[in-house]
């Protein structure tokens, strides 16, 4: 299954993408590659167009980042030209880090669309059909009272194993609406219960109602009685599996009863632990490419996310989505709205699952005279533009809007509306009443299209007034700015399509997948590790100067040993290349602050915030969250450069005119006695400054509140405009589980994870760093006392990582000044040498 376009030209590079991908992670080489082999295998190839990046992943889904950074669920383009504009991302800085969460593990890759129109479609081929009359009749004849059921869903008398079948075609269809007069429906017509004329709208059974049939009779001690189930579950998965429009959740549930057939003895046993045991032993038996379907009994938000991907997927091809990606979700979200709109309490409950761009389109929607309200039903009838489509555009359509609308409705825990959901019902009546076209007389779905785009073209030329581009449209600019790091190495090169911004794009300030990681090692990202890399003079907003990255831990001010031209310049603290420590990451100085890097390139972290602060100011005056100043999330253990990070933030950010340059910190303990009713009042009160809020991890997942903390901040950063810029820490160890309590918060907050001082090889790197800073020069022999020293230092409390180096350093100081003689030979000097005597003790004194 590919999400390409109908008639893709064969140089589709969405369709070679996708090819490429899935062939590579079903060769040898992908399940013995390392993690971080894997990740850059991926995400080399990824796609660039104009301003967006697309990367196919996880779930067997395309991923699009735009200039915001936030990567989100988004089908390709359908406009075949559009397709063919894209182009591979060339490597470097310019491509947008990816959260780990977005990374396809291989099996997931083969499922397709959720949903099909198996139920409401062309009839399925005689073959199927014949082989489930078979299945019916087979299930008819048990025994009523050894099978027996109730459900006023079907007549009385009927038993289990017909009852079993059917649920399994509800459940395989994905989208269980179904026409009055359709084979499959006719199959079953005498096993249900009587109905008003017209399409019938079912609910999709759950996984653990269909086993319920199995696990009865073992609880029952029927052994026999359950295989029978378990077969009759069987057959009718196998012969769905004939049908495409049942695919692929036949094949999930076929491979899961064929297991089970095998395992009745095995699960008779188990039968003492509870229903639950055996559901969930049959939820293992799925096949790990399958294991999507089972998503909306496991994982019911990310059934969700998906059920709109493909609701966006299907909205693509109406005439009304026509401008690309971007608007195809906005028709999608607009469909969306209107069932939302009539089952109360189901809009709240689906925001947390999507992407911010989705939360404000969803959210400005729900606002009455909004003009995509014009695709609303009104009195049953869809507008033309929906309408217009072409009748198997209209049943994807239906299918997707269906599934969606049952997703959200079970979300929210409620049941679907009555007498039914607006949009699959008008797209039911459509369908119904639209004429067979005659051969030659129907247009094909992307003549609809093109006749469409050429008559929005004119009427744009007639009726637009000129008017002042919105500010977005600076970015980014389709002319290079004049940049103050000189012309890159990387020369721009043109787009296929000739408009938009080179092939190098901009650093985006990106977001979390999944959860808003963004990690940077190979076995994360494809971004490489901390180097030093020039902006490219084409992005937007890069006339700031770039920070620069010292290849050597030595701190630029110092100078060689016996060097007397330089006297008054700041002694090395490594005086003999003997006792230099190996090479390690490169030192980050900007607005004289220097920093130990972690994992993640701080330099491109910063040059990301200039712009992506720079890209807020163009927003402003619009009351749109993306006006926001920017949310950075440092992920270290207690005392690793957060606060010395956080102030160069707070000044690159200053440097493009966002905030004053100012920090304030919040503590934990601080912010628990905060009303959350109050928090955003109070973070108002830093407009224009940055804050630090140390141990949001603690705050949110320690705290009774914690919830509505989240809540509170997620609010105060999605609704209206903040001109706070927030840095907040988290421990390393808890960042998964902070993803997953607040998935929609991390997704606006930009990742970026610092050192590991508990390495004694980044410890002396540290010491360098300070004893720089304090004119301090150790001995050949004082280096080798502390590197034996800070490689057992453990510290306690908060007297840890650079706490604790920096207390080492001071107590040989003081240790050092300890002597009348040596404080009046210091008071005439620059520097201060420390020796090896200067050190003895000094380990001792600090530990616990």
């Amino acid at each position: 299954m590919t999400w390409q376009a109908p008639a893709a030209p064969p140089n589709d590079p969405f369709a070679a993408i996708e090819t490429d991908v899935r062939g590579m992670t079903s060769s040898p080489w992908w399940m013995g590659a390392p993690p971080q082999a894997r990740a850059e295998a991926i995400t080399s190839r990824m796609l660039a167009g104009a301003g967006e990046w697309w990367l196919f992943g996880a779930w067997g889904r395309w991923y699009r980042c735009g200039l915001d950074g936030n990567w989100h669920l988004c089908p390709p383009p359908f406009d075949p030209a559009a397709r063919q504009a894209v182009m591979p991302a060339p490597p470097g800085a310019g491509r947008p880090p990816v959260p780990p969460s977005l990374l396809t593990t291989g099996p997931d890759l083969t499922p397709g669309p959720l949903a099909g129109d198996g139920l409401f479609g062309a009839p399925p081929a005689p073959a199927v059909l014949g082989r489930l009359q078979q299945t019916v009749a087979a299930a008819a004849g048990a025994n009523p009272a050894q099978f027996a059921m109730q459900d006023p869903l079907f007549a009385p008398g009927t038993p289990s194993p017909v009852a079993v079948s059917f649920f399994a075609v509800l459940w395989c269809a994905g989208a269980p609406a179904a026409d009055t007069d359709h084979p499959l429906v006719g199959l079953f017509a005498r096993h249900l219960s009587p109905a008003a004329a017209g399409p019938r709208w079912f609910l999709e059974p759950p996984l653990a109602l269909i086993i319920g049939a199995y696990t009865e009779r073992l609880r029952a001690g029927d052994p026999m009685g359950a295989s029978y189930v378990v077969r009759a579950l069987w057959e009718t998965a196998e012969a769905l599996r004939g049908e495409p429009a049942f695919r692929p959740r036949a094949d999930a549930l076929a491979a899961m009863a064929g297991t089970a057939l095998r395992m009745v003895p095995s699960d008779h046993a188990a039968v003492r632990f509870g229903d639950q045991a055996i559901v969930q032993e049959w939820l293992r038996r799925c096949p790990p490419e399958l294991r999507v379907t089972l998503l909306r009994d496991t994982a019911p938000g990310d059934h969700f996310r998906l059920a709109c991907y493909d609701l966006a997927a299907a909205a693509a091809a109406l005439p009304a989505a026509a401008a690309g990606p971007a608007e195809a979700r906005r028709v999608a979200f607009a469909l969306l709205a209107a069932d939302l709109d009539a089952a109360p309490g189901t809009a709240a409950a689906v925001l947390p699952w999507l992407d911010p761009e989705g939360v404000r389109t969803l959210q400005s929607i729900g606002q009455p005279g909004h003009p995509l309200r014009e695709l609303w039903p009104a009195d049953g009838t869809l507008p033309g533009a929906v309408s217009g489509a072409d009748p198997q555009i209209l049943r994807s359509l239906l299918a997707a809007s269906y599934a969606a609308a049952l997703s959200s409705c079970r979300l929210a825990g409620v049941a679907p509306p009555r007498p039914g959901l607006a949009v699959p019902a008008a797209l039911m009546k459509t369908i119904a009443a639209g004429p067979d076209p005659g051969p030659g007389e129907s247009l094909t779905p992307w003549e609809i299209i093109e006749a469409a785009r050429a008559h929005l073209a004119e009427q744009r030329k007639a009726d637009s007034p000129p008017a002042a581009q919105p500010a977005t449209t600076a970015w980014p600019s389709s002319e290079p700015l004049p940049s103050a790091s000189g012309p890159s190495s990387n020369p721009p090169t043109s787009n296929p399509g000739g408009s938009g911004p080179s092939s190098n794009p901009p650093v985006s300030y990106p977001g979390s997948p999944g959860p808003g990681i963004a990690p940077a090692s190979p076995a994360e990202s494809s971004v490489p590790g901390p180097t030093a890399v020039a902006p490219d003079p084409t992005a937007p907003f890069s006339t700031a100067p770039p920070t620069s990255v010292t290849p050597d831990p030595v701190p630029p001010t110092s100078i060689s040993p016996g060097d007397q031209a330089a006297a008054g310049s700041t002694p090395p603290p490594f005086p003999d290349p003997a006792y230099r420590p190996d090479p390690g990451p490169g030192l980050v100085e900007a607005y004289g602050i220097t920093f130990l890097p972690g994992p993640d390139d701080v330099e491109r972290l910063l040059m990301e915030l200039r712009r992506r602060g720079s890209w807020a100011l163009s927003l402003r005056g619009q009351e749109v969250s993306s006006a926001s100043a920017p949310a950075v999330l440092l992920v270290g253990e207690l005392s690793c450069g957060q606060r010395r990070l956080t102030r160069m933030i707070a000044r690159a950010l200053a440097e493009v005119g966002v905030g004053s340059g100012e920090v304030h910190t919040l503590l934990a303990d601080e912010l628990a006695e905060i009303d959350p009713r109050r928090l955003r009042e109070h973070i108002a009160e830093y407009n224009g400054h940055t804050l630090l809020i140390e141990g949001l991890d603690t705050v949110v997942l320690d705290d009774d509140r914690g919830a509505a903390y989240a809540s509170a901040l997620y609010r105060a950063r999605v609704e209206g405009v903040s001109e706070t810029t927030l840095a907040a820490t988290c421990a390393p160890g808890r960042l998964r589980e902070l993803t997953d309590a607040i998935p929609e918060l991390l997704t606006d907050f930009r990742t970026v994870r610092l050192p590991d001082l508990s390495d004694p090889g980044l410890r002396v790197h540290l010491a360098a760093l300070l004893a720089g800073e304090r004119r301090l020069k150790l001995a050949p022999e004082a280096w080798q006392v502390a590197r034996r020293d800070l490689a057992t230092l453990r510290g306690r409390g908060r007297l840890t990582n650079a706490r604790l180096v920096e207390a080492y350093l001071d107590r040989a100081c003081n240790h050092h000044l300890g002597q009348a003689g040596e404080t009046q030979v210091f008071q005439g000097q620059n520097t201060l040498t420390l020796s090896m005597e200067d050190f003895q003790g000094v380990a001792a004194e600090l530990e616990p």
